[in-house]
């Protein structure tokens, strides 16, 4: 196991609640209004520039009764922005208008069929795609129609499609102050400026409730997004739906994914809604999930929804077979590189990219690309992510003369290059990554301070709560506690690698994947220091702690 080195940003040690409180807001560069947030909030971000011209652009296709194409990328992002802009559509019982999810074998971005079996369409709406896809773009506009494009992935000047309306807050003309949407996110956004431009044209619009802020929570936490600011509030929204009066769809996934009952959380979308909806396009068809994201009846999201479910069950199970090749392959000469690219024949390109975060967390603490190389067509199609402090986006644009195509974030990214310059692509890679400062390449957790465990409690479990959403952007609290008697009460799991711990004597605490990280010569009941975020024991009915790591006193 790759040590971390742990980073204490408290500045004092709290001795009351209050002070927790106030050292966690400032850690996370926050006013006591993050705790506050609402909707009402969120008003300023309908002037983001495109919004007022697409929603007049929309306006007058509708009021014509022009065909309209909804085109979304196949992750639960794009997805979940398309379910949105469907639901609006049928709100207002507006049927002129069809629906393209690319093919994950596509590739990336607006897929040319979108455009050639739908001459007749006056607009298209491409989300969470349509930036960079200057080919597809351009075709539609020469065939007269308009195009619209709600995206937010990163722009590069010389590129830009020549869309009719563009929003996208990344664009180097955006004033935004938060620039950091979901196109789910952003989806909702525009939703709203265009039923504020609708006005008496249509008979009611569409009130943007329960279902709209469930699919813009559901793609924010998804598609990684820092739970901050805007996203903060989308999300703690869409939650807040999702407990109170979930729609049918995410009721029934819930259910299906052992959630019933259970108060969700982002937790809960990122570990068990979302890879259920992202199944459908790693392991079939996207347009399964949007089926299950669009169905009114019960009976039909049920059915759905088990259907996600074994696909998801699949992909867990070839997941662990790629993974496991991969640890196989991994050799000494990984170890010395700073980045792991990896390719074959036999892996899915549905799977690539949660086996490079894998390979991050599990196997090398670096950039990662895993390709999936179809053979027939000499072409490696990839998945990348990126560490804090490298721009993933950036290094590939070094290398963008060995790439056929390619676009992402700063952490994540798509690409696809030839087979034969896979080798090329792999030591230029290398070479770049290798120019930044070793720092980066050592893990690092933050802590948001040292605590006494007479301060866990009932009470501090609940004043975090305040705290949530947690996620990218606004972790879960973590811990130091310093001298702590660490007791071992059992193990249990496979090869006993989970512990059960008792510390101090008093508090119980759960230590995942702990055997592997004991010192060797560990005795029982020795005195440490202890690295832990609260928990809740459901059997206990109490507070209980989750420990991330042990050292020897003062070596953290």
């Amino acid at each position: 196991m790759v040590r971390c080195k742990w980073e204490i940003t408290g500045r004092t040690k709290p001795a009351s609640l209050d002070e927790v409180l106030a050292i966690l807001l400032e850690n996370r560069g926050a006013g006591h209004s993050f705790l506050s947030g609402s909707l009402r909030d969120l008003e300023p971000y309908l002037a983001m520039e495109g919004m007022a011209e697409g929603a007049a652009l929309m306006v007058q296709h509708l009021a014509a009764g022009n065909k309209l194409v909804l085109i979304g990328d196949y992750d639960c992002d794009g997805v979940t922005s398309v379910a949105q802009m469907a639901h609006f559509l049928r709100d207002l019982d507006y049927t002129n208008y069809a629906v393209v999810i690319p093919r994950r074998e596509e590739g990336y971005g607006i897929p040319d069929r979108a455009i050639s079996h739908h001459p007749d369409a006056s607009l298209f709406v491409a989300m969470d795609c349509g930036t960079h896809d200057l080919r597809s773009v351009g075709e539609a506009r020469r065939q007269g129609a308009d195009v619209l494009v709600i995206d937010h992935h990163e722009v590069s000047d010389h590129d830009v499609a020549p869309a009719t309306v563009l929003i996208n807050p990344k664009q180097p003309s955006s004033r935004s102050v938060f620039r950091d949407f979901s196109a789910a996110g952003l989806t909702l956004l525009f939703l709203s400026r265009l039923r504020q431009a609708a006005g008496n044209r249509f008979a009611v619009p569409p009130r943007l409730g329960s279902k709209y802020l469930t699919l813009a929570a559901i793609g924010t936490v998804a598609d990684l997004m820092p739970l901050v600011d805007a996203n903060r509030i989308l999300t703690r929204s869409g939650l807040g739906c999702m407990n109170a009066e979930p729609y049918p769809p995410i009721r029934e996934l819930s259910q299906r994914a052992g959630l019933a009952g259970k108060v969700l959380t982002a937790g809960h979308i990122g570990f068990n809604l979302a890879p259920r909806i992202n199944a459908a396009g790693r392991m079939a068809d996207a347009s399964l999930a949007l089926d299950l994201l669009m169905a009114e009846r019960g009976a039909d999201a049920g059915r759905l929804a088990g259907e996600l479910n074994q696909l998801n069950l699949r992909r867990q199970q070839q997941e662990d077979h790629i993974l496991n090749q991969v640890r196989a392959r991994y050799s000494d000469e990984n170890t010395r590189r700073r980045t792991l690219v990896m390719g074959d024949a036999g892996w899915s390109h549905g799977l690539v990219g949660i086996i490079a975060s894998r390979v991050q967390q599990e196997l090398h603490y670096g950039p990662a690309i895993i390709f999936a190389i179809d053979q027939a067509t000499g072409l490696a199609r990839g998945s990348a992510r990126s560490i804090p402090g490298l721009d993933i986006y950036t290094t590939l644009h070094a290398c963008q003369d060995l790439l056929v195509k390619w676009g992402g974030h700063r952490m994540a990214a798509g690409l696809t290059l030839s087979q034969e310059n896979l080798e090329a692509f792999s030591q230029r890679f290398e070479a770049i990554v290798n120019a930044h400062p070793i720092e980066l390449f050592i893990p690092r957790i933050r802590v948001d301070m040292e605590l006494d465990l007479n301060l866990v409690s009932v009470e501090l479990f609940r004043l975090l709560k305040q705290l949530e959403p947690f996620g990218v952007g606004n972790p879960l609290p973590t811990f130091a506690g310093r001298g702590i008697k660490v007791t071992v009460q059992r193990q249990f799991g496979k090869d006993n690698r989970h512990l059960q711990l008792l510390l101090d004597g008093q508090t119980p605490g759960v230590f995942w994947r702990g055997s592997t990280c004991l010192p060797p010569d560990w005795q029982n009941g020795a005195l440490m220091d202890v690295i832990f975020q609260l928990a809740w024991d459901d059997y206990r009915n109490s507070v209980s702690l989750t420990v991330k790591d042990v050292a020897r006193i003062n070596t953290l």
